[in-house]
């Protein structure tokens, strides 16, 4: 990158952080002096940024827009688009660190102790389903989906997402996320980890046979191969072609 040209990001970063608009245009004039840009044009350029970063995050976060209601939402979105302005090419990933503002705000604005779980849990459903891991088309043994991401909560937010009624609030308890994209349907899939689906994956990662499960466990072969079959119908494993 040039130095002409790191100036301009920088300048432009100045303009949407931590001062008001009108101040931080004036900033961003200053940093440019031969600019003969009417300062009208360059303030509606900077209102459209603000609407792209807020309809974005409205986007990828319905659920804990809900749940912490319109005014805490407004003071989300504005302090998040002041502090974190968005310097990714795609709009979608300038809510990577939303998650971690709203964590930030819990007490400052009131918010409920499951918000930044919820957070989490809803850019990870994005995260998931636009990664570039690409799940292979055949494998050689039993493997693990590689777009599964793990989330840890004190929260069931597995079924709370599931009911889609974010003016509950979801029970609390220690859950463990798995969240993975399907490789036929391209959606990401969610579940709370159950003993069998976690067997299932030790058995991917670890190379294991439903015959070395069965001798280890006492659970019955046909069982072990069930669960097996059941979690690569859902995409959470992978099975070579003569497993199918």
């Amino acid at each position: 990158m040039t130095p002409e040209l790191k100036h301009f990001f920088d300048s432009m970063g100045a303009y949407f952080e931590g001062v008001p608009e009108g101040v931080g245009l004036e900033r961003l004039y200053a940093a440019h002096p031969g600019w003969q840009t009417p300062r009208t044009r360059t303030a509606l350029y900077g209102g459209f940024v603000r609407g792209h970063v807020r309809g974005a995050l409205e986007k990828l976060f319905p659920l804990s827009r809900h749940a912490v209601g319109e005014a805490a939402w407004d003071a989300l979105v504005e302090e998040y688009t002041r502090t974190r302005p968005a310097r990714h090419y795609e709009i979608n990933r300038l809510g990577e660190a939303f998650p971690a503002h709203v964590a930030d705000r819990v007490e400052a604005l009131g918010l409920a102790p499951h918000v930044p779980a919820l957070a989490r849990f809803e850019w990870a459903d994005f995260a998931v389903f636009a990664s570039e891991e690409v799940a292979p088309e055949v494998v050689e043994r039993l493997t693990a989906n590689p777009t599964l991401t793990v989330l840890e909560h004190a929260f069931r937010i597995c079924a709370h997402v599931r009911a889609g009624d974010a003016r509950k609030v979801p029970d609390a308890g220690e859950e463990l996320a798995l969240l993975w994209r399907h490789p036929g349907q391209l959606a990401t899939f969610y579940m709370e980890a159950t003993p069998s689906a976690l067997l299932v994956l030790k058995m991917a990662v670890e190379g294991l046979t439903a015959e070395h499960v069965a001798a280890a466990t006492g659970m019955s072969e046909a069982q072990v191969r069930a669960d097996v079959v059941r979690f690569a119908r859902d995409g959470l494993v992978l099975l070579p072609p003569e497993s199918k």
